[in-house]
Parts: C-alpha cells; structure tokens; sequence
C-alpha cells in the first residue's frame, strides 16, 4: 500500500487533551503522529475548520520515561467516529520553537 501523503505517520500512544471550550479541557489520546500534524482520539466530536488549544506529553526517544507537555494550537481537518471514540485529524499551526528538536526526532 502507498501513502501519498506529503508527511508520513508514525504510529504513536501518547497522552494529550483539548480544550473544547473555556474551561473544558478532555482527555485524548494522540494515536498517529507527522511533521504536518495529529491524528488523536477522544471522546467528544471536535468541530471541522475550528482551532483548538491542546497539550500533548512527547516521550524523550532516549529515556521513554522522560515527557515533555508540548502546547500548541490545531485545526480540526476532519472527525469521524470510531467505536464509542472520535477520531480527529488535526493540523497544528504552532509547535513551540522550544520543542522543535524533540518533535523531529520523532518526525516531526
């Protein structure tokens, strides 16, 4: 099979959480990481075309214990259903300059 994708994902099991709205923050879980952006689970529907604040723990690639919370703001480029769970793409639009060398050794 054949990604034609411009990024390609790497499969990831990574803590994060979105703000949905002003304070409301849920749990996600990022499933799918590339240097364009997220695919993640949650349990609420997020709206296409909105932007989102969201935290995401970015394991170290040398010491798996050691996580880094990266906050930064996404798009949501779609959201369907999966089981009980929301799957959403999402376009991040701003990785913190800090985080950068972190992000791409995981590809980023």
């Amino acid at each position: 099979m054949n990604d034609s994708r411009a990024s390609s994902r790497l499969p990831v099991a990574w803590r994060a959480a979105v703000q949905v709205a002003p304070g409301r923050i849920v749990p996600a879980k990022v499933i799918n990481f590339s240097a364009s952006g997220i695919q993640m689970q949650c349990a609420v529907m997020l709206r296409e075309k909105q932007s989102y604040q969201m935290m995401m723990e970015v394991p170290s690639q040398r010491d798996a214990s050691n996580r880094t919370r990266v906050v930064f703001t996404a798009s949501c480029v779609y959201t369907i259903l999966s089981g009980s769970e929301y799957r959403s793409g999402m376009k991040a639009q701003d990785y913190p300059p800090e985080h950068r060398e972190l992000l791409q050794s995981w590809g980023g």
